[in-house]
């Protein structure tokens, strides 16, 4: 059994919520039971190419399910998004089943974004985006990179009504690795009271046929200092 706290995210301060989970079907997933029949996750919600309203969630990135109760593409029908979604699975999962049927009884989408241009300076990128100081919050069912996104769940100082601007710029890499840059904008004001923020980014790198795991890199300006961490990365195949 894992104990965590988990946040109902807005771009505001918000209120913690404590979640009991029980691990779930494989090694790779990132969703976790809460109870013998009911999951939460982070997961990926795409609409078909033939654009049909069809749609299916990728759980995790080795992970496909279809949506019993929910036969219409729910959002704008030419866009992926990240979210939250609550979920039971519709019968006994099996690894060996190509597509598994969930039924679906919450979803809470992540505000989902593309990479930021990289432009001509690290002193323009700061001046375009801002350079405030930012936490990354180390949850490893949230902070992570999975099929083709990055995950980011950060905290910052709040205050009722303020507007925080986050972007992530793929800058030069480091080390032999995909390098990328979190970007904070608090609009002046950096008081407050703490609070946690989520958001995802679509990483836009290389496909790979064979999906070899790799590592990125994410910088970022904290409170105490730069700060930098690798991710796992499992490329997208298409």
């Amino acid at each position: 059994m894992k104990r965590i706290k988990t946040f109902i995210f807005a771009m505001m301060a918000l209120t913690t919520v404590a979640l009991t989970f029980q691990s779930c079907l494989d090694d790779d997933d990132n969703y976790l039971c809460i109870d013998t029949d009911t999951s939460y996750g982070v997961v990926t919600l795409k609409p078909t190419a033939i654009g049909n309203h069809e749609w299916f969630i990728q759980l995790s990135d080795s992970s496909i399910v279809t949506c019993s109760n929910i036969k219409k593409f729910p959002y704008d029908n030419k866009k992926e998004y990240r979210a939250y979604i609550y979920f039971k699975f519709d019968s006994e999962p099996s690894l060996a089943a190509t597509i598994n049927s969930i039924t679906v009884t919450r979803i809470d989408t992540i505000l989902t974004m593309q990479l930021a241009p990289n432009l001509e300076s690290v002193e323009a990128n700061n001046k375009a985006y801002g350079n405030d100081p930012v936490e990354i919050v180390k949850s490893p069912l949230e902070t992570l990179a999975e099929d083709g996104y990055m995950n980011i769940r950060f905290r910052t100082n709040w205050t009722q009504g303020s507007q925080h601007r986050v972007n992530l710029v793929r800058v030069a890499d480091e080390d032999g690795l995909a390098t990328f840059q979190f970007h904070h904008d608090a609009n002046g004001i950096i008081s407050g009271t703490p609070g946690d923020g989520m958001v995802s980014f679509y990483l836009d790198l290389e496909k790979d046929i064979d999906r070899t795991p790799r590592d990125i890199k994410i910088k970022w300006k904290s409170f105490s200092g730069d700060k930098s961490q690798t991710f796992k990365y499992i490329p997208r195949n298409e």
